[in-house]
């Protein structure tokens, strides 16, 4: 099992929304936010791959998230 550290930065005032729904995907937890554009992520999955995946995934679908920045990553 992968985890990795995920900094979420989101358009102004809009972390509240964007951590809503990244909750409801499987594998996410949120750990922490500035209040008003970055969430504080830990990201679980199989491998490397499968998370690169999910990054592009949510940048391409989601319009409030500008960007989705690894801090680290290990296994479990």
């Amino acid at each position: 099992m992968m985890i990795s550290g995920v900094v979420v930065e989101t358009l102004p005032g809009r972390v509240g929304a964007v951590a809503s729904r990244l909750v409801q995907v499987d594998g996410i937890e949120i750990n922490g936010t500035d209040g008003v554009q970055k969430l504080s992520t830990i990201w679980k999955s199989r491998d490397g791959r499968t998370m690169e995946k999910l990054a592009e995934t949510l940048l391409k679908a989601d319009q409030d998230i500008l960007g989705i920045y690894p801090t680290f990553i290990g296994k479990e």
